[in-house]
């Protein structure tokens, strides 16, 4: 699934570059803002400034503007993926049809792994000397549930644009994606970390991260739902990758478009 999940990517990405382009654009030009002061306040040498405008500033963009950004590309990738076709128009219909409910489980998502890091922190600092056993283990219980906190962000909106539930259904949906394909998300997480680590250059944040990152999660989804769908029916896992444009094109085809 993980090797059919990146090529869907690539393809997706491949075919429908430009739609892509201009709206990682619309995104990169709303999160630079609040991530620009966010990071201006927080490593400067005020500390009320990292407290009170830092940290809210980057509260809001991961908690709330990212979630609604992302949930907008996510529509607008399930488009792409079921059509073979989409318009950008797309995005801005999946804003307004999954805002409210991405920036309520954005919020959940940043609170719970908030959470979870200052108890990593709390644990091992506190117990360090009384009991640093105990304390370490407890430090590494939080950090296990702060990557599986992680890991259901990452299923988060392509399971609320599939299935149009609400914000603690699609939370646990997305748990139980994780929990049930614990491997495949883990395979997945890397390629998640380098997209991060490549928008930190502006050029790459502006023109590609953000959207490739959501078309990743999407592809990944898309595997899941097939390979349950084929469960449901009592058959055999078929990925259909004869059928399907984005799975059964490679080298030949990237090199000579033309003759495909």
């Amino acid at each position: 699934m993980l090797r059919r999940a990146l090529k869907m990517t690539f393809w997706v990405v491949y075919d429908h570059l430009g739609k892509l382009l201009i709206v990682n654009v619309c995104c990169a030009v709303v999160l630079l803002g609040p991530v620009m002061l966010g990071l201006g306040a927080l490593l400067g040498r005020d500390l009320a400034g990292a407290l009170y405008v830092g940290l809210p500033l980057f509260g809001l963009t991961f908690g709330v503007l990212w979630p609604v950004l992302a949930a907008g590309l996510a529509h607008m990738v399930k488009e792409l993926i079921e059509t073979r076709d989409g318009t950008v128009g797309a995005f801005f219909a999946g804003l307004r049809l999954y805002g409210l409910r991405a920036a309520g489980m954005g919020l959940c998502l940043l609170f719970a792994a908030c959470c979870l890091a200052g108890s990593a922190v709390f644990y091992a600092y506190r117990l360090r000397e009384r009991a640093a056993w105990l304390g370490y283990g407890l430090s590494a219980l939080a950090l296990w549930g702060l990557l599986f906190v992680l890991l259901v962000s990452i299923m988060a909106m392509p399971a609320l644009v599939q299935k149009r539930a609400g914000v603690f259904a699609t939370l646990k949906l997305s748990a139980l994606l994780v929990l049930d394909n614990p491997l495949f998300l883990l395979g997945l997480a890397p390629y998640f970390v380098l997209l991060a680590v490549a928008s930190l250059a502006p050029p790459a944040f502006a023109f590609l991260t953000p959207a490739v990152s959501v078309v990743l999660a999407s592809s990944a989804y898309e595997m899941l739902s097939r390979k349950y769908a084929a469960i449901e029916a009592r058959r055999e896992v078929d990925f259909r990758d004869a059928e399907d444009d984005y799975l059964n094109r490679g080298l030949r085809d990237f090199l000579f478009p033309w003759k495909s």
